[in-house]
């Protein structure tokens, strides 16, 4: 089979041997690109129909093209805005196997010009909210509930399930965990290796473990 086969046949047209293939490096790459990206969604939905939802979450793990992990966490219903980047080894628990998981992606919702690092853990029983022009650091764990299930453990801490928000413009630095129900207001920092356990103001810097106000940001 010809690499003409792979290709709309407008792009050879006029062309004879010898000439140069400068020209259609740019319509070559793109249309590459387009195969790509339609082989991994065709690779989700197989995994998704044999496997369940579970194998189509380990497949992110493995893309590092924001392009490619863009259009499979679409095509099983997350929200994604315009222009967000995703570095690649995305994670992503409980989208099924936990009695409010969804069985979907639907549960993660991301708005435009968003950075999403390395490795970023959500998880997916309830809500994740990350507004528009948040930038969420490599190694961040948002968890959206706690359940130690039918153990001993239980009688002391029940079950919580709960949203979890990052607001506009917000910054969560790497390896911070945002626990179950919180919400970090527009414009805050949130410091490396905080453990968030309550909502954070707008426009705070905060850090530590649980994590505490340190500094109102322009004062």
């Amino acid at each position: 089979m010809a690499i003409q086969d792979f290709f709309p046949h407008t792009l050879w047209e006029g062309l004879r041997p010898g000439d140069s293939l400068s020209p259609l490096r740019g319509p070559l790459r793109k249309r590459w690109e387009r195969l790509l990206e339609n082989y991994v969604l065709l690779k989700g939905r197989v995994l998704f129909a044999t496997r369940g939802i579970e194998e189509v979450s380990a497949l992110l793990g493995r893309l590092h093209n924001s392009r490619h992990i863009e259009a499979l966490l679409r095509a099983f219903h997350a929200t994604i805005g315009e222009r967000t980047f995703f570095k690649g080894g995305l994670v992503i628990d409980n989208a099924s196997r936990d009695r409010d998981a969804t069985g979907d992606f639907q549960n993660l919702v991301i708005g435009s010009r968003c950075y999403i690092g390395m490795n970023v853990f959500f998880d997916l029983p309830a809500k994740v909210i990350i507004r528009d022009e948040a930038i969420v650091s490599a190694g961040v764990k948002i968890l959206t509930h706690a359940d130690c299930g039918s153990r001993y453990m239980s009688r002391f801490f029940p079950r919580k399930i709960g949203n979890v928000e990052i607001g506009e413009g917000s910054w969560i630095g790497v390896n911070a965990t945002l626990l179950c129900g919180v919400k970090i207001g527009r414009g805050s920092v949130v410091g490396a290796g905080a453990v968030v356990t309550s909502d954070v103001p707008p426009g705070v810097v905060c850090g530590g473990v649980p994590a505490r106000e340190l500094k109102v940001l322009g004062q």
